[in-house]
This record gives structure tokens, sequence and C-alpha cells, in this order.
């Protein structure tokens, strides 16, 4: 029994005994005792007394003090409430139990006791019971809602989360500005909603999370934490309001100068808004106040540039030394890994990096189940050239061939006249680390554009098309009639889907004419884009895939991009599509080299802009003076101005990758032939 449950039972008897308010409990717990010596019985008297015992945990002399006059006791709500508590403090819950129910029948107006009636009952398994407890508690709350808060608890347990979700919003009508309220749901809704994006359900996804962030920020208006005010900045993150994020990560850090973890995410939030020199420092603190704590080395050494030195060795050594002592902590692992590998790498010992890149990853793509079981190399299995079609991005490739099997030139004639005229959206597709987040900062530099960002709205559009109109079943995957679903759905529902992300890209922009989408990825989607913004702008991020491959092996990023076999694949399918489109799409497609980019930016720079209908402007060029916030692997890159050492890098590591350069280059050959 905690004591500060006990000295709130003492505070809420001392204000009930009658005594004037300027005085102490110290004075009304002096004056009972004198009161009760008199050998009078003052029952008020009695349970100052009592309950000052009971704090100090003399539960013998609390129980002889209540049960003095037994005939006084059994009709004494107040006296077998404290003996209840009398009772939890000697864990004898059953007498416990018995003494609360006593208390409420015979004044039910005492929420602490049908709280307490819940959680013995829930102790013993009686869920059902301890819900009506707390429901019977919530109807006599007295604005601490303990009961409201653990049935939300229970529910929550029980999986019933619309439960838990509804029993706060409930009470929230009698006390909108709880703290305690707020704070749960907030963390219900947050979870609730993580569910719904599992089931593609992201309208009401959204909704929730910003039902949530209205939570947090009601509770980080009159009770801030450090806590709390981390999860409403990563929340903000989620819902993209990064400059939002970063203020609310500062007052965590703020709050609590203390805290590792809000030094971390203030750190990061400073990275993608390129103040890189105050966040290196940030995460010197951060790991200064937890030297364990490994994303935060993992993110220092993204952002840092290492020099060879004394210093640099010292740190390797720590790493390492971590390395050695994180033991079965995959996730650990793989960040000091990571780490690791970027500090060699900068220092130009790369055998070293590359075993450390490759580590990591074949970490990341280890099947979690089986934390003993690895994988061959790379290289060992690349020169083996398995055939990986059918064992390792068997969805893709069966989505190519559907998608250039049903998007033709036939379909977009069909489809003539559908979708929305705006020529606001500018799409930056490719392979990811291609250059979409360079070409979208020389982009996003003009004043007539601006950047939103990787936005997943696209790939939302559609699988919440294919989960309203094709559910999925055992024999067919979702999307496998995704193009025939578009030829026959209403109009009026296409542009309400197109009007939808149109209102998404609206919060990017102050006045700019064009708004960039740059998630790689809807390369994929590029026959569904054509369908709602038949007027959109394409632009065709293509980059030498060898250096696609390293780049993406050296970055933290998810499977099939940390795997180098499922990396040729998927390069495989993305070429089969990009030359599809090419010859189909209605959409003239802009195809930006990144080698020919590098080396004469201004050209293809005024190329971008001319293919967005748009005239030229010299802030284009200065795109690293460009303060917008980035949030991919490229963050710290388009910081600086135009430079070449990016072009051919695989090349670092060309004894580790000959056997899939040679593959690829075979593929890509025969292709052309």
């Amino acid at each position: 029994m905690d004591r500060d449950v006990l000295n709130e039972v003492l505070e809420s008897i001392c204000s009930r005994s009658g005594q004037s308010v300027r005085q102490s409990n110290e004075v009304i717990i002096q004056r009972s005792q004198q009161r009760l010596s008199s050998n009078a019985l003052d029952m008020q008297a009695l349970h100052v007394v009592a309950a000052s015992s009971l704090v100090h945990r003399q539960t013998a002399k609390t129980l002889e003090l209540l049960q003095r006059d037994g005939e006084s006791f059994a009709r004494d709500p107040v006296a077998n409430r404290l003996a209840g508590y009398a009772w939890l403090v000697r864990q004898d819950t059953g007498r416990a139990r018995h003494a609360f129910d006593q208390a409420v029948r015979l004044d039910p107006n005492q929420p602490d006791c049908w709280k307490w009636l819940g959680r013995i009952a829930e102790s013993d398994d009686q869920d059902e019971q301890a819900a009506e407890y707390y429901e019977r508690g919530i109807l006599f709350d007295d604005g601490g809602h303990d009961s409201a808060l653990a049935l939300s608890r229970l529910h929550a347990r029980q999986r019933q989360l619309k439960d838990a979700i509804h029993t706060l919003r409930v009470s929230l009508i009698r006390d909108r500005r709880s703290p305690k309220l707020n704070f749960a749901l907030a963390r219900l809704l947050d979870r609730r909603a993580v569910m719904l994006g599992r089931k593609r359900m992201y309208l009401p996804q959204h909704r929730l999370r910003q039902e949530a962030l209205e939570c947090y920020r009601i509770v980080n208006a009159s009770a801030p934490t450090s806590q709390s005010l981390l999860m409403q900045g990563r929340l903000q993150q989620q819902l993209l309001d990064h400059s939002a994020a970063r203020i609310s990560f500062q007052r965590a850090v703020d709050l609590d100068p203390t805290s590792a973890k809000a030094f971390n995410d203030l750190a990061s939030a400073n990275v993608d808004f390129g103040e890189i020199e105050l966040a290196l420092g940030q995460f010197e603190q951060s790991i200064r106040l937890d030297p364990q704590r490994a994303e935060a080395h993992f993110r220092y050494a993204r952002a840092k540039r290492f020099r060879p030195g004394g210093p640099t060795r010292r740190y390797l050594e720590q790493l390492e030394q971590q390395l050695r002592e994180v033991g079965q902590a995959r996730q650990k692992q793989v960040y000091l890994n990571f780490a690791i590998a970027k500090v060699y790498d900068d220092i130009g010992d790369f055998d070293r990096a590359w075993k450390h890149y490759d580590r990591a990853n074949r970490l990341k793509s280890m099947p979690a189940n089986r934390p003993g079981k690895t994988r061959a190399t790379p290289t060992a299995r690349a020169a083996a050239v398995p055939s990986v079609s059918s064992a390792d991005e068997p969805w893709f490739e069966a989505f190519t061939q559907h998608a250039t099997r049903h998007y033709t030139a036939d379909f977009f004639r069909s489809m003539h006249g559908s979708g929305n005229p705006s020529r606001t959206p500018i799409f930056i597709v490719g392979m990811p680390r291609s250059g979409t987040t360079l070409t979208e900062q020389i982009l996003s530099s003009h004043p007539d554009i601006a950047g939103a960002g990787e936005l997943n709205h696209i790939n939302q559009i559609r699988q919440e098309m294919s989960r309203l109109h094709s559910p999925a079943t055992v024999h067919q995957a979702a999307w496998s009639r995704y193009p025939e679903l578009l030829g026959a759905m209403d109009p009026s529902e296409l542009n309400q889907h197109a009007a939808r992300y149109l209102e998404h890209l609206d919060r990017f922009r102050t006045g700019e004419r064009h708004v960039t989408d740059k998630m790689p990825t809807n390369f994929m989607h590029l026959g569904l884009i054509a369908t709602l913004f038949p007027g959109a702008t394409v632009i065709h991020c293509r980059r030498n895939p060898m250096d696609v491959f390293v780049s993406c092996y050296c970055q933290n990023l998810n499977a099939p991009f940390c795997d180098l076999d499922q990396l040729v694949h998927y390069h495989r399918n993305y070429r089969r599509l990009m030359a599809h489109w090419e010859r189909v799409l209605p959409i003239n497609i802009h195809t930006n080299d990144y080698e020919s980019l590098v080396a004469d930016p201004e050209t293809h720079s005024r190329e971008l802009i001319r293919h967005c209908g748009l005239q030229w402007d010299d802030a284009c060029l200065q795109f690293h003076s460009n303060d917008r916030a980035v949030h991919t692997p490229s963050k710290w890159q388009v910081r600086q101005p135009m430079y070449r050492s990016s072009v051919e890098k695989w090349r670092r590591f060309e004894k580790h990758l000959a056997p899939i350069a040679d593959k690829v280059s075979a593929e890509i050959a025969a292709e052309a032939a």
C-alpha cells in the first residue's frame, strides 16, 4: 500500500472533521487525540486518529480504535472504509473487500471504496464484477477519476479498445480538462490508430491521431511532463507538423534536462531542419546522460563527419565495447553496427565499414522468431545467382505483371475526362536513394513550389480502394483487381479521393502554385496518379543501380532495402514498371539522371523547372540554403552545395559487390538489346 494513498485518506478525513480550514492536519490530529482521551466516543475524532495511525502503518491500533464500540462501527461507513485500508495494508484482501462492501452499503458516495472493490475483484479474476464496481465508482466520482481510469485499463487488458476509449470519453464530458483522463485517452487513441493503420483504415486513423494530439495539448497546457511532451512531439511528427514537434521536444528538454531520450528526439528534429552543429551538441549530451543509448549513437554518427585521429579511435573503441556487451538485444546491435560502419566509412576503412554494414543488414532481415539463425553473406548469395523472383519478393513480381497487363494505353483512353484537373501536384518518383530528396530540395527552393516530403497518401488511397471494393481472400491479393476497380468506379468517388489528397497538400503551402510529393515508391502507382490527376507533373529520378544498392544498404532501411538479393529483384521490377509507364502513361515523364544533375547542376535544374511549367529562379541553385525540414536519410547531404563524391560510391566496396554488379549489368544489357 503506497504511503501517498494513505496520506490522501488522512487528508480526506481531516477535511471532514469540522475543524477550521486554517488548521493544519497536525493540529487536527492533536486535538482529536485529546478529545478521545476523555473517553467520550467522538466518531470524528476517532476517524482522524485512526487514519493517522494508518499512515504510520499501525494497523492494530487503527482496527482497535475503529472497533472500540462494535455497534457504532457496524453503522459507520467511514469506519468501515478505514478498516478496509487497514486490511489492505495487512494484505488481507478478503477482509478488506468485506469492509469496503460494508462501507458502500452504508454510504455509496465513497468512490475510493468502489475503486478498491474493483481492484480486489480484478485480482481475483472476477473481471465482470470488477467492471460493475468501477461503474458505480464513476457515478460517485469525486474528481479523481480513479474508477474511470481503472475501468478503461480493464477494457484495454481485455482487448476491448473501443470500450476503453468510450469510458474515458464519457468521463471527459464531466471534466474536459482533466490531465489524467486526457493522457490515458491519448495513449489509447494512439494504440487504436496503429491498429486501424494495419487494417488500411487511414481516414479514421488520421482522425484518432488528431483527437489524441488535442488530448496531449490539454495535458501539456496544465500538467506537462517530459514524457507527455515527447509523446505529443512524436504524434505531431506522424501528422507531419514537424515545426510543432521540434517545439514540443525543446519543451521536454527544458522541463527535464536530465532526459537522454528528450535530447535525442530534439537533436534528431534539429538535424531535419539543418541545424547540424546544434544537433551534434544535443546528441553528445544525450550520450553523456545515457552512454548505453544505442539509438543516440546511431543518429549522432549519421549527422557527424569523422576524421582519423585519437578522438575517433576512442569513440570507435567505446562503440565496439558496447556492441560486445549488448548480448541478444537485436535492435541495439543494429544501431551500433550502423554507427560503427559509418565511422569507419568516414575515415576510409571501407573493409571494416562493409563488415558492419553487412552485419547490421543481416540482423535486420533475420527472421524475428529465429534470432540465432543467420543467412549467407550477400556476396556469396549473389555469386550463386539464385532465383529470387518467387522467394524474396513474389508480391512485387505479381504486382508488376498485373500492372503492365491492365494499365494499357486503351485503359487510359477509356478514363479520359476522369479525375481532378488540378496541376498542383508534382510527383517525384524512383528508387529510394536515387536523388529524390535533392530533386525536391531544388524544386522547393523555387518561390512557386512547396515541398511536402514523402507522403504515403497515394498508397493509402490505393489500399482504401482495394479494401472497400475488393476485399482480400485467401486466393486473391487485395490489389489484384485494382486497375479494373478504377475503370468501374464512379467518377464522383475518384474525385473524392483526389480532393482529399489535394487537401493534404494544402497544409504544406502558403500561396505556392505547386506542391511536391517525393515518395519514391509512388512509381508503382503512376497509373492511379494519372487517373486521379491527369494534369500532374511527374519527375523520375534515375541513378546508377549499384550506387542505389549501396546507398540503401548503408542506411537503416527495412526490407527489401536491407537485403541485396531483394534489392536486385526489386530494381528489376522497378525498371520494368518505369519502361511500361514511359510507353503508356498519358502524362509526360521527365527523367532526371543523378549523375548528370551533379555534373551540370544549372542545366539540369533549369530543365526540371521548365518541365514544371515555371520560369527559372536563381534560388534553385542555392537549394542547400533552403530551411524546410527534411526527414529522409539524405537530410545531411541536401544541406551541402552540390558535390560529386556520391557518384560511383559503390566502388569503395567493389570487391564485396562484384558478383552483383556483373549480374545487374548483364540484366540491363539484355533489356536494352
